[in-house]
């Protein structure tokens, strides 16, 4: 069984030129694993957030104390990133003020060290950046709230996908090992919901956790969401709700379960009137949520894409799932492509296409008009070729291209801006 690093070599050295770096990388080698297993057992992917980063030079650092590293920054120029001509991997944040970003190290000599990253990040908005920690080999990584990261790091060299949690409270300034303690009922005030194996191996499927930053101690819930999990970090939340996708293990039908009291108990949808689900396997749905209650469901089946929509109605007849029409006309994705929603509650779908003149593949956006069929739609002064665009929980919205360096920003999802690049 080959482990997350070797499926991360295996994609690097036999995919063509596309839109796949780093992150999508990680997910294409996940994916091809995830779809060997799921003819033997039904599987489901949480929603990740996955991260990485560049050195570029030599970081001082402070002695070690009781696992903690301390390290001195190093500062950047107004609205430059550090480290020049390096790439972004992997670009999180916890509002407009608080990004992080993960960067390739600098491979001077051969053999390159290239499972070694960089965070860097900004507590003004991107005006300025400095390094974060040192160099580490993460296979992923999620930002909890403003200051508060978490990181999934592997040794060095990696041992059978063996891997620690790392949290950090200063935005990574300084990193202390998590610890495991007894299961909870759920996830209380100032805790965040984290899916992570059992095993602490990164490629076994997940379950959900309560992580609290503060004591660095992650508890397992008592109740689990009924779906099958893949391997992941972070599920999905937004308005006092948890969202977890997987499948459902008695029918391997695509299935999402929501928490409305913090993990404590569970309401699953089983989507049986999906798509036909690709030979290898139903896949996960893609979830999309926006700063309330609703949240979306894409499924790429083997031909056909299908969206659910999901509204609450306070109790009354019209609430829960229900399937939206208007979606033929947009290709699936073998591979899942994400989604997200505006500020304005608009459902904004993405294509793959390739580049027209360039080695490169790219977005191409899809929204519902009045009449309830998705059209193609530009997002103003935002590229083609940038990766999955996200929202923090208080509805700013961002990405990063992967042609040019330059990390995107807006506050509705519609007009774009850049907010960093690379020089």
């Amino acid at each position: 069984m080959k482990e997350l690093r070797e499926l991360f070599e295996e994609a690097v050295d036999s995919a063509p030129p596309s839109r796949l770096v780093a992150d999508e990388v990680y997910a294409a080698g996940r994916r091809r694993r995830r779809r060997r297993t799921v003819t033997n057992c039904a599987f489901a992917v949480a929603l990740v957030l996955a991260a990485g980063t560049v050195v570029a030079s030599m970081v001082r650092q402070e002695p070690s104390v009781s696992g903690d590293m301390r390290i001195y920054q190093k500062q950047s120029l107004p609205g430059v990133l550090p480290h020049p001509g390096e790439r972004i991997n992997w670009a999180r944040a916890a509002d407009a003020r608080h990004l992080y970003l993960m960067m390739s190290t600098q491979c001077p000599s051969k053999p390159c060290a290239k499972d070694l990253m960089q965070l860097v990040g900004s507590d003004d908005g991107g005006r300025t950046w400095s390094d974060r920690g040192g160099p580490m080999n993460v296979a992923s990584f999620a930002v909890l709230g403003p200051g508060r990261l978490l990181a999934a790091v592997l040794p060095e060299p990696p041992d059978a996908g063996g891997s620690t949690l790392q949290v950090s409270t200063d935005g990574g300034r300084i990193w202390h090992k998590v610890l495991r303690a007894s299961a909870v009922e759920g996830v209380s005030t100032g805790s965040t919901a984290v899916c992570w194996p059992e095993s602490d191996k990164v490629t076994e499927p997940c379950t959900v956790h309560a992580l609290d930053p503060v004591s660095h101690r992650i508890a397992r819930l008592a109740n689990q969401p009924p779906v099958t999990q893949g391997e992941g970090l972070s599920i999905a939340q937004s308005a006092g709700r948890l969202w977890a996708s997987g499948v459902d293990p008695a029918t391997g039908w695509p299935a999402v379960a929501m928490s409305r009291d913090a993990g404590r108990s569970w309401v699953t949808k089983v989507f049986a009137d999906a798509p036909a689900c690709p030979p290898e396997g139903c896949p996960a749905p893609s979830l999309a949520t926006d700063v309330g209650p609703t949240g979306y469901a894409v499924i790429d089946g083997a031909r056909r894409r299908a969206v659910y929509r999901y509204v609450e109605n306070g109790g009354q007849a019209g609430g829960g799932w229900h399937r939206v029409p208007g979606v033929d006309n947009v290709p699936a994705d073998p591979d899942g492509s994400p989604s997200f929603v505006t500020s304005d509650g608009t459902h904004v779908l993405s294509e793959v296409l390739p580049q027209r003149g360039q080695n490169v593949d790219g977005y191409r956006w899809w929204a519902a008009r009045s009449d309830g069929v998705y059209q193609p739609v530009e997002l103003a002064g935002l590229p083609a070729t940038v990766h999955s665009v996200r929202r923090t929980l208080d509805g700013w919205y961002y990405t990063h291209s992967y042609t040019d360096g330059v990390l995107y920003g807006s506050t509705d999802g519609w007009q774009w801006s850049p907010v960093a690049r690379g020089s």
